[in-house]
């Protein structure tokens, strides 16, 4: 193969590059413990058929390959670069990343809290005939929130009682 008709860099080759299917399988069948190429299509999740498609073609199946490296612990810097120092990315992030990160995690948290909880209370309001009254609808959601797991403490339920008994009955006018 004419290596400069294809634009050749060598900067960019890598030992991949070289790697022909009968080469990768025998070293996928090391890894394996499998004994032929049958047996490492299979391992792979895949069938002989496969194994001569891919022969024939010339071409890895990667996605088969990685996954399955993977499943096994087993390194891809290894495999496929082995004897190279290759280098991991560091990834830099300053405490206001973090704080940024960890504070729009929260708002989106108490978002979604909050939707979920106007959806439970919701039909409540709609049994009692209360849908139009917004004093009502923020008490029970106030309640709804308070609550975590299925438990409410007994300060907050006693609180929660008395609120309820002194708030007022909502007028006819305010129910429709």
């Amino acid at each position: 193969m004419d290596t400069e008709a294809l634009g050749f860099d060598p900067l960019s080759y890598t030992q991949v590059d070289d790697l022909s299917v009968t080469e990768c399988f025998e070293k996928l069948k090391l890894v394996s413990n499998k004994s032929t190429y049958k047996d490492v299509a299979i391992w792979l999740g895949k069938t002989q058929m496969d194994y001569n498609n891919w022969r024939r073609s010339g071409k890895l199946p990667w996605f088969e390959i990685i996954r399955a490296l993977l499943r096994e612990g087993i390194s891809l810097d290894w495999f496929f670069a082995p004897g190279q120092d290759l280098s991991k990315p560091q990834y830099v992030y300053s405490a206001a990343d973090y704080t940024k990160a960890s504070v729009r995690e929260h708002e989106q948290w108490q978002r979604f809290n909050f939707l979920n909880a106007h959806r439970r209370v919701r039909p409540l309001l709609e049994k009692y005939q209360l849908e139009s009254s917004r004093k009502a609808e923020a008490f029970l959601l106030e309640c709804y929130l308070l609550s975590k797991d299925n438990f409410l403490n007994k300060e907050q339920a006693v609180e929660l009682i008395a609120r309820a008994m002194a708030m007022d009955p909502p007028k006819t006018e305010e129910l429709r």
